[in-house]
């Protein structure tokens, strides 16, 4: 007897499209971990939603497309399998863009700014497997944003003692 949730086959997932209001942002995914319904863990400190191990995603990026602003992860790291297209994982401001082609496997470790750009004629097609590490936050170093939980929110700086006493 097979057990649900252990195996599927990308092909049976719909693309899920997503765009940024403008469009410069925009690519369709399909979320391969949570269609294997991988088995959630929780944190050591209660939260109110279960974290997965891991996460894999396959990404389909139009040309001309880039997948999200420039950011980087606290904690987290990103491995990238690219199966078609061309493209390039830029880099924050005066670092080399790192080309993307066919049969190439990247590696994004935490602290490094990033994001992927499809600069070929064609769609990339990329899988991105992340760690998905408890307490992960990531930064938006062009709009000066920051993320935790799905919230994005801008920090204020402020006297150590307001708000103590």
């Amino acid at each position: 007897m097979q057990s649900a949730g252990v195996r599927i086959n990308e092909e049976s997932l719909a693309w899920e499209p997503f765009s940024s209001p403008e469009g410069i942002f925009g690519a369709s995914d399909r979320g391969l971990s949570l269609a294997l319904t991988a088995q959630p863990r929780r944190p050591a400190a209660r939260v109110s939603h279960p974290q997965r191990p891991f996460e894999i995603r396959l990404v389909l990026l139009p040309p001309g497309k880039r997948n999200c602003p420039l950011h980087m992860h606290s904690m987290q790291w990103e491995y990238y399998i690219v199966r078609s297209g061309r493209g390039q994982l830029r880099q924050e401001d005066g670092a080399d863009p790192i080309p993307m082609e066919p049969g190439d496997h990247l590696s994004q470790p935490p602290s490094w700014v990033h994001c992927v750009e499809n600069t070929g004629s064609e769609d990339l097609l990329y899988y991105v497997i992340a760690d998905n590490p408890v307490g992960e936050t990531w930064r938006y170093p062009d709009s000066d944003k920051w993320g935790k939980g799905g919230r994005v929110f801008r920090m204020a700086e402020t006297d150590f003692w307001e708000g103590e006493e």
